[in-house]
């Protein structure tokens, strides 16, 4: 028995040996292949000085192409409505999910932001997010988010003219959100959001993302918080924020485009394209639970329940994929 595990050790050894070694040579032959026959420069100098298809190994007669020239945007609007619409965007996390959503967020749309800001329950010395004095879970997701817009009446009133809470697991498009806020008064009442109704009560979706106005966020403090009219913890945050401002004379509206479409989405994209919905959203929606493309805003400004990895790919697509040969109108 002493020699067949002795015999068997060795094997393991062996088959792990040979693994490496298989490795090793599949990633020399690869290496070997792209610096015999396809290096860079030689695909350049191909493509380049000798005119070359390299998929019928036969000169082109003619060309007007080159690979150095790349298309590129132009986001002279989107800079310009940057400059004259402000957003701060504040973002509710977590410490568990720091690393993953809240990071995405950082990598991705949150720089578009003029101001961004990420709230937890705890301050991390290793991601730029401020800790709040409340406890984790969705029975306190009221005081987080009361103390989140306490805190930013306070430091950072005069840094932006509107202010958008959403979840660390949402997408936010800043141009167009930029564009659905450009032909309104931010010293006047303003909050728009996904529209849900319960009973009688309509409130908005905190997952897609809620946004006031600058005069909104007087009010919210000056009146709301300091007069006690408005709940400092619960749960159902979203739905007690409606109840808030509805006290202070800030209904919700319904902000669907012109064709019935939603501007905030409160699932993930793909849920919208193929009706892919929770039983609660068949029951809260107020523009009966729509589905396919006709269900998104072509100006689409948010979406919710993304998987982090999900984000670095929309982005993707948002700013760098382009279609050759179309033009978008």
């Amino acid at each position: 028995m002493k020699f067949l595990s002795v015999l068997w050790t060795r094997q393991k050894r062996l088959a792990s040996t040979c693994q490496i070694f298989l490795l090793l040579f599949n990633f020399g032959a690869i290496v070997y292949f792209i610096v015999a026959y396809a290096s860079p420069r030689d695909v350049i100098a191909m493509n380049i000085n000798q005119n070359l298809d390299l998929h019928t190994n036969q000169t082109r007669k003619t060309t007007t192409r080159s690979i150095f020239i790349t298309d590129t945007f132009n986001d002279t609007v989107a800079k310009t409505l940057k400059e004259k619409v402000r957003v701060l965007i504040w973002v509710m996390t977590s410490p568990s999910t720091l690393d993953t959503r809240a990071k995405a967020v950082n990598d991705t749309w949150g720089p578009r932001c003029n101001k961004l800001l990420f709230f937890s329950s705890k301050a991390d010395s290793s991601f730029p997010v401020i800790g709040l004095n409340v406890s984790e879970g969705r029975s306190h997701l009221t005081a987080k988010s009361s103390q989140a817009w306490m805190y930013i009446y306070k430091n950072h009133f005069n840094d932006a003219d509107w202010f958008m809470k959403v979840d660390d697991d949402s997408y936010v498009v800043l141009e167009n959100l930029r564009y659905f806020l450009s032909d309104k008064n931010f010293s006047e009442t303003h909050y728009f959001g996904h529209t849900f109704k319960r009973e009688n009560l309509t409130f908005y979706s905190g997952g897609s993302g809620y946004v006031m106005s600058k005069e909104s966020l007087r009010v919210l403090n000056e009146v709301g918080y300091a007069k006690k009219l408005c709940d400092e913890d619960g749960e159902f945050e979203d739905l007690r924020m409606s109840k808030c401002m509805k006290l202070m004379g800030v209904p919700t509206v319904n902000t669907v485009d012109d064709q019935g479409r939603n501007r905030f989405n409160c699932l993930a994209m793909y849920a919208h394209l193929v009706g892919l919905y929770p039983p609660w959203y068949y029951e809260l929606d107020i523009n009966g639970a729509k589905k396919g493309k006709d269900s998104i805003s072509n100006y689409a400004i948010s979406f919710h329940y993304n998987h982090h990895q999900e984000m670095y790919i929309i982005d993707f697509v948002l700013y760098n994929l382009q279609t050759y040969g179309i033009t978008r109108h």
